[in-house]
């Protein structure tokens, strides 16, 4: 889709009653005012029941901010969700540009192929693209774009461009219609103030009982990607959650995070929540939860809290009944820094060798584990708007299983932060 921009000319020269006055400066890009949000995700899928839940897979997430500049990336492996099929390593980005026209956000998802429902669906390689921009001029534009290689639908192909919102139903020999596939999901709009651009590339929905192990309600999203514009703020809030995480040495992400939430840019509330976590060879939990709340008046303030119970990790080389990972950052009106808060503990930690740990760990606690590495309890880094707590950080100093020398397992994360 072609994006329409206003082209400024000039300065603008005004005469009155015969007396010239000052030529008036023309806006610039740079002088467009905006603020960003956006992401981007491989997969997700789950069950509206929650008895089944994988991702969101690669997330990338650029939230709440009016600066141009920003990237986030991400990247995660090939995985295989039971009764529901086989989805390739997925790429994700999300950028805020400085253009000639104005200001951008774009992202991106991709995954490498997929082999969905006993090969029903079946795709090459899947590409979300969503984009917003504002001009000179105020004006709102943005563009979806998704492109599915080899795609097959009930073994019929399918063109790589498929058009807006293409609905197909979902046939199973023998059964029938079970639910829709929808392609080319695509949203553009303002909405409340916030012009909002999402490109879903593959949904698929079950709808009818017919599919072995899947139950009705079952949702499978592909190469998602989300560009949003909200309006131009006094502050923008900004908070992250998540339960675990683990990361290859060289940075690929080996385990997304799970329990994923982020905070709204003007408020509100948002959650993530999972019924139990297993990590095949890293870690398990029961249940994992992740809240965060928000508001701008009379100050800006953001609380995020991620909680875990019954965690495990390594084979019980490091354990906990409860772990809460919470923070809050706070601003007054005209005020140049944030208040800060950490109530973040843990309930009858313990890690093999060591004596009991007290529920209230000081902050950036490290200690050598031998067989594992270094662990670092509490670990808290701050600024004068925001806080990042991550309650457990192991590094490994040795490899372990299918994690290299140099991994990270993160578990635990909150993050507060009120900025201008």
């Amino acid at each position: 889709m072609k994006r329409s921009y206003v082209a400024l000319i000039g300065a603008i020269t005004l005469a009155l009653a015969g007396t010239a006055t000052p030529a008036l400066a023309a806006t610039t890009p740079a002088q467009v005012t905006t603020g960003f949000s956006g992401s981007a995700y491989g997969s997700y899928i789950f069950n509206a029941d929650k008895t089944l839940t994988s991702g969101p897979t690669a997330n990338s997430s650029i939230s709440c901010t009016g600066a141009t500049g920003k990237t986030s990336t991400n990247t995660a492996a090939a995985l295989t969700v039971p009764a529901v099929g086989n989805v390739g390593a997925a790429t994700t980005s999300v950028k805020t540009l400085l253009t000639t026209t104005g200001k951008r956000i774009e992202s991106k998802s991709t995954i490498a192929s997929t082999n969905l429902l006993g090969g029903l669906v079946t795709a090459g390689a899947i590409t979300s693209e969503s984009s917003a921009d504002k001009d000179t001029a105020g004006a709102f534009s943005g563009a979806n774009k998704t492109t599915i290689a080899d795609l097959k639908v009930l073994g019929v192909s399918v063109g790589a461009n498929p058009g807006a919102n293409t609905v197909l139903d979902l046939t199973v020999p023998l059964v029938g219609t079970v639910g829709k596939v929808t392609l080319n999901g695509q949203q553009k709009g303002l909405v409340n103030g916030v012009y909002k651009v999402s490109t879903t590339a593959l949904r698929v929905e079950v709808l009818k009982a017919g599919l072995p192990g899947l139950n009705i309600g079952t949702d499978i999203r592909l190469g998602v990607s989300t560009a949003n514009l909200p309006a131009a703020q006094s502050g923008y809030l900004s908070g992250t959650g998540f339960a675990t995480k683990a990361v290859l040495a060289n940075g690929i992400i080996n385990s997304g995070p799970i329990a994923l939430a982020y905070a709204g840019c003007g408020g509100g509330t948002t959650s993530a929540n999972v019924a139990g976590i297993s990590i095949p060879g890293i870690a398990t939990s029961g249940a994992a939860a992740t809240k965060i709340t928000g508001v701008l008046s009379p100050q800006a303030k953001v609380t995020v809290t991620d909680t875990l119970a019954g965690l495990n990790v390594l084979n019980g080389l490091i354990q906990a009944d409860a772990i809460k990972a919470e923070t809050s950052a706070t601003r007054a009106s005209g005020a140049t820094t944030a208040t800060l808060t950490d109530t973040s503990t843990f309930t009858n930690l313990r890690i093999a060798g060591l004596p009991a740990i007290n529920a209230s760990v000081a902050p950036n606690t490290v200690v050598q584990v031998a067989g594992l590495g270094q662990v670092t309890l509490h670990k808290v880094s701050k600024s004068s708007s925001s806080i990042i707590v991550t309650m457990i950080d192991v590094v490994l100093s040795q490899p372990l299983g299918a994690l290299p020398t140099g991994s990270r397992i993160l578990i635990g994360h909150s993050s507060s932060g009120v900025t201008q």
